[in-house]
């Protein structure tokens, strides 16, 4: 009985001791129940909060990416990117920088709308935040800008207490800084620097467009530049054609430059080989007076054989013409290997003084004035006499046919001298050729002195010579013809041994004579000269009324 009661107690305490165990088995499960519960919920409140500033994030760069599509320029951009910065984490100024490479220069708004151009302190080292953010390519976080090495100047005039400095990534490469600023010390939440970087990713690509919409303006600007540039040169080229003389071709230079390139001022200068001199011979825009130079290579610019500038009347080398001028640049003309003058360029902020297209202008000035020279010499060879410098009978020709054709349609008269230099022969028998040849270019010499500027002297022969008198009438070309007769008679009192005398006919153009009709007529009254004993002006009868 004993041994039964016995296993039925064992067998009640083994049934409570699982009963027990059960309870606490229910109990620890229902616990571990309630924190899986918990920690379920509290990982569901996490991703809900999670989810929620991601889709704040993804609001707040949508908006931004909107307002910035609505945008094109840098400054525009600007005052959307602070606005979003503002109305996501409460900044207070956005600073944006956005000139590569050092990103130093940029813009910065605050809370009063104004604008204004910021340059970061070059001085500050490479740890400055704005530098780390460049190098490392992320975000540079400031709780308290006094223990960070930022600028006191930002500090002082610009609240700087606390800030986010964040590159703008573009296509792996940084194409600006930004920064995000509090004026008071702040410590940044998480969410508060992910909505920051939310932002700057949304910007990266809008100012990234910005910049290159820039770069492709000023490069369009500078090819529309070479255009007209270009187009200025062809008119250089039309202008120098119609050029009739070296002043024409000195001014038509100047002007053509000067407007072709933007320069404030231009001068033309040319060498005299005559006298080895290099004189300013024609100017445009406010022209700083360019002295004359007494031996064309004292200039730098023909001495160099190039293009020379100076910057600064402090450079090392300046012109000595020019000691106290700042800012020009000279470029000499040469011609077939000879210097023929320079270009004196006196260029503004705007202007494009680039050596290649400069020379390309200065070679045609220079080819424009050497051919102007060889025309010219060879009309002097083609319309000149030799001996003595008068002019031929194939100018005579050209002449006549101009005042003839003047004076049958206008009525202006012209009269003709017709000289013969007595006593040639017996000159150059006595003391030979070259005392003839003396005495003929000294008789021209006495020509050229005694008639007027405006009429022409001709050797027609040996000892024959010829003044063509425009808008003249007997009685003033009897004057002259009497005066150069008397000037002969005079030298010829003064050196015996080598004395000339001159006889003369004087005769004009009247209604119905032919030019030829006037030679003759001239020619008439020189042979009446001599046969009357020579040294004399015999002047034909004036024409009946």
């Amino acid at each position: 009985m004993t041994d039964t009661v016995l296993r039925a107690d064992a067998t009640a305490l083994d049934i409570g001791i699982v009963r027990t165990l059960a309870l606490v088995a229910s109990i620890a499960m229902v616990s571990l129940i309630s924190r899986t519960m918990q920690d379920a919920r509290i990982a569901m409140q996490t991703q809900r909060e999670e989810l929620s500033a991601r889709n704040r994030e993804l609001e707040v760069a949508r908006n931004t990416t909107l307002a910035l599509a609505r945008v094109r320029e840098l400054h525009d951009l600007v005052r959307v990117i602070y606005s979003a910065a503002s109305g996501a984490i409460g900044t207070d100024r956005l600073f944006l920088f956005a000139s590569p490479p050092n990103f130093d220069a940029g813009y910065t708004i605050g809370p009063s709308g104004t604008m204004e151009e910021f340059h970061a302190d070059p001085s500050m080292p490479e740890a400055s935040p704005r530098r780390r953010a460049i190098r490392e390519r992320r975000t540079v976080v400031i709780h308290d800008s006094e223990h960070d090495q930022l600028s006191q100047r930002v500090r002082e005039r610009y609240g700087f207490g606390a800030g986010l400095f964040m590159p703008l990534m573009h296509r792996s490469e940084v194409v600006g800084v930004m920064a995000m600023s509090s004026p008071v010390i702040r410590h940044w939440t998480p969410a508060e620097i992910r909505l920051a970087e939310a932002i700057a990713e949304a910007s990266a690509a809008a100012v990234a467009s910005s910049l290159a919409f820039d770069a492709l303006r000023v490069e369009t600007d500078k090819v529309a530049s070479r255009m007209k540039l270009l187009e200025g040169m062809r008119g250089l080229e039309d202008a120098l054609s119609l050029a009739t003389d070296e002043p024409t071709i000195g001014l038509t230079a100047a002007r053509s430059i000067a407007q072709s390139f933007h320069l404030s001022a231009a001068t033309a200068l040319f060498v005299d080989p005559s006298v080895a001199i290099l004189e300013p011979i024609g100017s445009a825009g406010q022209a700083t007076a360019h002295p004359v130079v007494n031996g064309p290579t004292s200039c730098p610019a023909i001495r160099g054989g190039r293009l020379f500038r100076v910057t600064s009347a402090e450079d090392p080398v300046v012109c000595p013409f020019m000691p106290y001028r700042s800012n020009y640049a000279c470029i000499p003309l040469v011609a077939a290997g000879d210097s023929v003058g320079a270009l004196f360029l006196e260029p503004d902020a705007d202007s494009i003084v680039e050596e290649t297209l400069v020379r390309a202008a200065a070679d045609r000035v220079a080819l424009t004035l050497a051919t102007r020279r060889v025309v010219e010499s060879a009309q002097r060879q083609a319309t000149t006499d030799g001996l003595t410098g008068l002019h031929n009978r194939f100018y005579l020709e050209q002449q006549l046919r101009l005042l003839h054709s003047l004076a049958t349609r206008h009525g202006q008269p012209y009269s003709v001298v017709a000289l013969d230099v007595d006593g040639l022969k017996s000159l150059n028998d006595t003391f030979g050729h070259e005392m003839g040849d003396l005495a003929l270019r000294a008789f021209a010499n006495t020509v050229k002195k005694s008639v007027r500027a405006s009429d022409v002297g001709v050797r027609t022969g040996g000892d024959e010579f010829l003044v063509l008198m425009p808008q003249t009438g007997l009685d003033e070309a009897k004057v002259v013809a009497e005066r150069l007769r008397a000037t002969v008679e005079a030298h010829g009192r003064a050196e015996p041994r080598s004395a000339i005398t001159v006889s003369a006919g004087v005769a004009t153009w009247r209604s119905g004579r032919s030019a030829e009709q006037v030679l003759q007529a001239a020619d008439s009254m020189l042979y009446a000269a001599k046969r009357a004993g020579k040294d004399r002006v015999m002047v034909e009868a004036p024409a009946a009324a």
